[in-house]
């Protein structure tokens, strides 16, 4: 993909987040500096109240026009009408970032039983013998150890 013509932008929303965690961060700083105020509660911007559920369904992590942009324009066509490897890197950045944010947020305000669910699922799939992700990553180093040691 490197021979296409370039397509990516950096999406309007992403800035928002960027700059309001710039924001946030220098708050943050300011606050464990001097602790003359309360520290403020790390929330978007838009979301005036995280326990009102259906006001976080709301324009703050859209990734459509990311993904649209991606999927259509980018890798969806052939040869020089497509984007370049950078604009598919620097897409999925974006997309990824938000997503993983969007995650991070619901998850830290969600109730007690929806956090034991998701630990549930999570501790049953790393325990797994063999199959989880503590064996793969134990498999992997060895694999690595051994294959580097081969003499061919």
């Amino acid at each position: 993909m490197g021979h296409g013509t370039q397509k990516g932008v950096v999406d309007s929303n992403f800035e928002k987040r960027v700059k309001d965690l710039e924001e946030k961060a220098r708050k943050m700083s300011e606050h464990f500096r001097d602790h003359n105020t309360y520290r403020p509660w790390h929330t978007p911007e838009n979301v005036k109240d995280p326990l009102d559920v259906p006001s976080l369904h709301n324009k703050t992590w859209d990734r459509n026009n990311i993904n649209q942009l991606y999927s259509e324009e980018i890798v969806g066509k052939a040869g020089d009408e497509s984007g370049t490897d950078g604009d598919a890197q620097a897409m999925k950045i974006q997309a990824d970032f938000m997503a993983a944010e969007e995650r991070a947020f619901r998850t830290r305000h969600a109730s007690m039983i929806r956090c034991a669910s998701f630990a549930h699922g999570r501790m049953d799939g790393h325990g797994k013998e063999s199959r989880g992700l503590f064996s793969y990553l134990l498999d992997s180093v060895d694999s690595l150890i051994r294959l580097g040691a081969r003499k061919e």
